[in-house]
């Protein structure tokens, strides 16, 4: 029986997109590695080692039913977009507690997807254990949190307030997108009601 062409062409299509995107991840560790090897902090190194573990559980994600190509290059963005601040070297604690709590968050997050886990908003499967017992989208709030933080770790308050306006629009709009993809997802709204803040929205 003769493959389809077309389905020759998605499948070619879409192990190059992967392919990408590891490799995005993993350029975006090593130019983050090595600001932090120019100014070291814990934020600085904490922020190389969170892009290499999104290459890694990137590509070890399992395949989805659907997906949105715009939300696959907001993610990029965001993943990024720390690194065009200027984070110096002694970071203050007031920016590292929340970044150590959004950090948690993320490898709390990350292990309860397993291959779940996608910078595109898309259908792997719905997850409603760990912390997606208490938030819909608890993944998205640690990377919020983390990566405020870094920014505004910056000395120059106001790239730190654009950059986190930006980041604050994309994760809103992966959530919207990503919650009319997910096949059950009106139930588990139902069972968990909060997206970010609970009591808020």
């Amino acid at each position: 029986m003769r493959n389809n062409p077309l389905q020759c062409f998605r499948g070619r299509s879409s192990r190059l997109r992967d392919l990408a995107g590891f490799g995005f991840f993993l350029f975006a560790a090593l130019i983050s590695a090595m600001s932090a090897w120019q100014h070291p902090s814990i934020l600085t190194w904490l922020y190389a080692i969170h892009n290499g573990l999104l290459a890694f559980f990137y590509a070890r994600r399992a395949p989805a039913k659907q997906y949105d190509r715009t939300g696959l290059w907001l993610g990029m963005i965001a993943a990024f977009l720390p690194t065009f601040s200027t984070t110096t070297s002694h970071t203050a604690w007031y920016f590292l507690f929340p970044a150590l709590a959004g950090y948690v968050l993320i490898l709390w997050s990350l292990l309860t997807l397993g291959p779940r886990f996608g910078v595109a908003p898309a259908d792997r499967g719905l997850t409603s254990r760990g912390p997606y017992r208490l938030l819909r989208h608890p993944m998205y709030l640690g990377e919020l949190v983390f990566r405020v933080a870094m920014v505004f770790s910056s000395p120059y308050l106001f790239t730190a307030i654009i950059l986190s306006l930006v980041l604050v629009f994309i994760q809103c709009w992966r959530i919207l997108r990503e919650e009319k993809m997910i096949e059950g997802y009106t139930c588990y709204m139902r069972i968990v009601p909060w997206r970010l803040i609970p009591g808020l929205w």
